[in-house]
């Protein structure tokens, strides 16, 4: 089953005097970028969020932004740095001496300055609020791959009938190599009349026809086109992330079909291996979304 990496999930966890809030935003990249964002004195609850979403993430640029809130006093957690307050409160009053204002400053006015107040969370409270928070994001992921399936099941439908006409393409191309050397033979015996007009040698013109032959033949990767789009099928029902080989094999379908184009003189081949490679690309913009 192949899963998008486009997809959204949020949940919440209570645990009792802290709940969190956990919302993930996840869009295609070649690799895992990650951006944890929570509001707050929480430097070390962000680090471990970081590190538990990227063993649970493989691709995409995910986003979570995280809340953390508190439902009652937890203990001493907000403290006030004495000596930025002393350092703001002189200031202020040097302010209002040398300008003559009559205010005096006030706890509401000192209270908003930079760094006044400041977290200082207890290695308990920590870990109170980490083990709430890892529900959350436990709750999250599965939603997220939840939602990740569903639009892969999407992509898939479009994969599949992309490549059912593709192994029809590879059919037809077989088919086209019947007959290759009458043509090529009709082919030189033609232009050799054009440029020299007189009769061409035959033993000569078989000489040329069987080198032109050889050189031309696209069996091989016929072959290989076909095998590549088995494979193709194949990694798509597999459990594992498989968007990096589903890419690989997009790029080894498209030389595929460019070799064939560039030894085929044959205007039908030329034709299916154009429409072989429009396939294929447009089968390669939907892999760029394959986890």
């Amino acid at each position: 089953m192949i899963r998008s990496m486009t997809g959204f999930a949020r949940a919440e966890a209570e645990c009792e005097t802290i709940a969190c809030s956990v919302e993930l935003k996840s869009v295609n990249a070649k690799y895992l970028n990650l951006e944890v964002y929570i509001s707050g004195g929480f430097s070390e609850i962000e680090v471990k969020a970081s590190r538990y979403l990227r063993e649970k993430l493989r691709r995409g640029t995910v986003r979570a932004y995280v809340e953390i809130y508190f439902n009652e006093s937890v203990g001493d957690i907000i403290r006030p740095d004495l000596g930025i307050a002393s350092a703001y409160y002189d200031a202020l009053n040097e302010l209002a001496d040398r300008f003559r204002i009559p205010d005096r400053i006030s706890l509401d006015t000192l209270s908003k300055m930079k760094d006044v107040l400041k977290y200082r969370l207890s290695p308990s409270v920590n870990d109170k609020i980490w083990n709430c928070l890892k529900i959350a994001l436990d709750e999250a992921v599965n939603k997220l791959n939840e939602d990740r399936e569903r639009e892969g099941e999407n992509l898939a439908k479009a994969l599949v009938s992309y490549l059912q006409r593709l192994k029809t393409i590879a059919k037809e191309l077989n088919t086209r190599t019947e007959g290759l050397l009458e043509y090529y033979r009709e082919l030189l015996k033609r232009r050799i009349s054009e440029v020299l007009q007189t009769e061409v040698d035959p033993s000569r013109l078989e000489q040329e026809v069987a080198f032109l032959a050889e050189k031309a033949d696209i069996s091989e990767e016929i072959v290989r086109l076909e095998s590549h789009i088995d494979s193709f099928k194949n990694l798509m029902k597999s459990e594992k992330e498989c968007g990096v080989q589903l890419d690989f094999l997009c790029q080894e379908m498209h030389r595929e079909l460019s070799t064939i184009a560039a030894k085929s003189k044959k205007a039908e081949i030329t034709s299916l291996s154009i429409e072989g490679r429009t396939l294929v690309n447009k089968i390669r913009e939907q892999v760029q979304n394959i986890e």
